[in-house]
């Protein structure tokens, strides 16, 4: 898995396994559970083979975590628009191109996890394999946004595989809080150097999504920046439905809302995601299980919207080992927002790999197409970004306080 380009489902992996919470951590202010609520729900057998191959040797509090990045540095940030990096390209068949430059919103965007080594609770951002892996994930993943928005994500202290599988002390949690901590100080740094006042959209996949959703819950719902929030793709997550101060997106065009979805085929387990998932509600984390949450289909759009044929999807992005995206191909998938999570169809073309029969959880071989969330409705989402950056910069400029 670690030989692949962006190894797909540690992408994810982390980011759906995290718990809950004791103690305050890194994140500062953080109300953590009485119990300890992080694990999954897996065999003796199948935690013992990832105990071995990926549980640090020492508690959280006994290891130095790695250097804090400096987010004033450029090389703290995976891509940070005007430069020239992986975020910038575009599929060579996309109906639209990239279009940085021009752009009159950006996007802060966070990566999923790539760091499922046992030397740490968290990986370092200058690690070899993880600068590597979140090149493929700028590609893949953030590059969806470049044709209506300039592209910013932040390098960060990501919390690793075993974190959200931990059971025996609370170093999973103290993790998760620490890489919270990084984004936090990376969205702040972006705000008040890089934004400029202009309209944003949040973005995430998997942990990505764990840690945008709580910074929209601390640092944006409830603030003047709230009014400059185009949209918060928050995907690959149980994101509640019925957070305070938020709705969730119900059409193509809406502005300010929450668009999530989670990619299964019928015979996919849903456990993990909908039930297992730690995830910030108010002022602390908890367990996914009983909360409902967001599912938008990102074909029409609509909240738990029905159907969709595969015939309509314009361009999904097959994971490809060259150093250049592959083109967009339509109509091979369906999606179907209409239960609680979305159900897709199995790609029958290439790109679409999952992990073999040891990996339990995130794995597209057992019908679970969490790493691909993105890769299915590239085009589709490509395009609905560019939409809505649109409605809000006309409704912006319709506005007497426009500028």
């Amino acid at each position: 898995m670690l030989s692949r380009l962006f190894c797909p489902w540690l992408w994810c992996v982390t980011a759906m396994l995290a718990a809950f919470g004791c103690e305050q951590g890194g994140g500062g202010g953080a109300v953590w559970a009485t119990e300890l609520v992080t694990g999954a729900t897996l065999t003796q057998a199948q935690y013992q083979r990832l105990t071995v191959a990926h549980r640090p040797a020492r508690a959280f509090t006994e290891m130095r975590p790695p250097a804090s990045p400096n987010y004033a540095s450029a090389e703290s940030w995976a891509a940070l628009w005007p430069r020239t990096d992986e975020a910038d390209v575009a599929p060579p068949n996309s109906v639209y191109p990239e279009a940085q430059g021009a752009a009159g919103i950006d996007v802060f965007f966070v990566h999923p996890t790539c760091y499922a080594k046992p030397d740490s609770w968290n990986g370092p951002i200058d690690d070899p394999d993880v600068r590597h892996s979140v090149s493929g994930i700028m590609m893949y993943l953030a590059s969806v946004y470049n044709a209506g928005a300039r592209v910013y994500a932040p390098r960060y202290r990501q919390f690793g595989l075993y974190a959200v599988l931990e059971k025996q002390t609370i170093s999973g949690l103290l993790a998760i809080d620490l890489a919270y901590s990084d984004v936090r100080r990376a969205f702040d740094h972006y705000i008040n150097h890089y934004n400029q006042g202009r309209p944003f959209i949040l973005a995430g996949h998997s942990q990505g999504s764990i840690h945008g959703s709580r910074l929209l819950q601390e640092k944006i719902m409830g603030t003047p920046l709230q009014s400059r929030l185009v949209a918060a793709y928050l995907i690959g997550m149980t994101i509640p439905s019925s957070l305070p101060g938020i709705q969730p997106s119900t059409s193509p065009t809406d502005l300010g809302k929450v668009i999530n979805w989670n990619s299964f085929t019928t015979e996919g387990s849903t456990t993990f995601l909908t039930e297992d998932v730690p995830i910030w509600v108010g002022d602390a984390y908890r367990k996914a299980k009983g909360v409902a949450s967001v599912q938008v289909n990102p074909r029409s759009w609509r909240l738990n919207g029905g159907k969709v044929a595969a015939l309509d999807n314009p361009g999904t992005l097959p994971a490809s080992a060259s150093s250049t995206l592959p083109a967009c191909v339509p109509g091979v998938t369906s999606a179907d927002a209409s239960g609680k999570v979305l159900i897709v169809d199995k790609p029958a073309i290439p790109g679409f790999a999952g992990d073999g029969p040891s990996m339990p959880l995130l794995n597209a071989d057992l019908g679970d197409f969490h790493n691909y969330d993105y890769q299915l409705f590239y085009e589709s989402i490509r395009k609905n970004v560019l939409d809505r950056a649109r409605a809000f910069l006309t409704k912006q400029r319709g506005s007497p306080h426009g500028h």
